[in-house]
């Protein structure tokens, strides 16, 4: 099964700590919200100055799944802000993109992905360019270090599938 997000449905259902409007909460401040938690169930993304507490204003439920953290430093480091993407079930074995985003740029997370690490039995595909042009990488399971993917992935997607 895929299911596609459109960037615009999302953008319109972003909710940033003290951030009033969906306008603002797509430029947010990264230095004060630097980790951020999407459910691709509802479309919902919050932001928090910590994992915890995005996870808790977020409204994603207990039964949701972590499918994936991008981390903006290499080696799974925090400091740098992360993304993590929940659903409610697992992703299915075969390669067959159950979930896509289109544009990173529009969350923030444009050329900014560093390491990766995928859960229930996810794996993640990056392109280099919105909209999945340009070049591709390998499904990755996990990567500490993006650079050392192909020909470097660390800092270069413009857009992902899941799987």
């Amino acid at each position: 099964m895929k299911k596609s997000i459109s960037t615009l449905a999302l953008l319109l259902s972003i909710a940033v700590v003290g951030t009033a409007s969906p306008a603002v909460a797509a430029t947010a401040d990264q230095s004060s919200n630097r980790h951020c938690i999407a459910n691709l169930d509802t479309g919902r993304i919050t932001c928090a100055s910590d994992q915890q507490q995005a996870r808790r204003l977020s409204g994603v439920s207990a039964a949701a799944l972590t499918i994936a953290i991008f981390y903006d430093n290499t080696g799974y480091d925090t400091a740098g802000g992360t993304f993590t993407w929940t659903q409610s079930r697992e992703c299915t074995s075969g390669y067959d993109n159950e979930w896509q985003w289109d544009d990173l740029n529009s969350i923030g997370w444009g050329n900014r992905v560093s390491s990766v690490h995928t859960y229930n039995q996810c794996d993640v595909k990056f392109f280099n360019k919105v909209n999945f042009g340009g070049a591709a990488s390998t499904w990755i399971d996990q990567s500490s270090n993006l650079g050392n993917i192909g020909d470097g992935w660390s800092n270069r997607a413009g857009s992902v599938k899941f799987s």
